[in-house]
């Protein structure tokens, strides 16, 4: 049987393609980590104004330390070493208690609220997680129609 060859044309553009958009996608810049910048940007906001409608006063001072970091998921930082506690207690011992009240069993409540499931950490991600999957819907398909496929 004679041999056959097939000639397959735009292989080695739609691989080049491909990994223009694999570099988009797992990369530190491009347009999913400017999406990850922009989603987490809107969280730190979100978050401050959830902080200062908690029933628990410290949320407002642990708020003070949300940082946004860039990377290709959206990072934001709360807590950390920064004193914010009336009497300079670090943010990382405050931030548990400002998002779900005092310990099940403390003695003492501390938080000026109940003990619950979230006060303002969880509302605010559940909001912004939703809105996040079009953010980055758009941010891949971008990458895809600048890379030609």
């Amino acid at each position: 049987m004679p041999a056959k060859t097939v000639e397959v044309l735009g292989v080695r553009e739609t691989e080049l393609a491909l990994a223009g958009v694999a570099g988009d996608v797992e990369g530190v810049g491009g347009p999913v980590a400017e999406a990850s910048i922009v989603t987490a940007s809107e969280l730190a906001q979100l978050l401050k104004v959830a902080a200062a409608a908690s029933p628990t006063p410290v949320a407002r001072r642990v708020a003070r330390s949300i940082t946004v970091r860039a990377g290709r998921h959206p990072t934001v930082s709360i807590g950390g070493s920064q004193p914010v506690g009336r009497d300079g207690a670090p943010a990382y011992l405050l931030a548990w208690g400002s998002e779900h009240g005092p310990a099940a069993d403390a003695d003492v409540n501390h938080f000026a609220a109940p003990r619950g499931v979230g006060y303002w950490i969880k509302p605010a991600t559940d909001r912004v997680a939703a809105q996040s999957w079009e953010t980055f819907d758009l941010a891949v398909a971008g990458s895809i129609k600048r890379h030609g496929l």
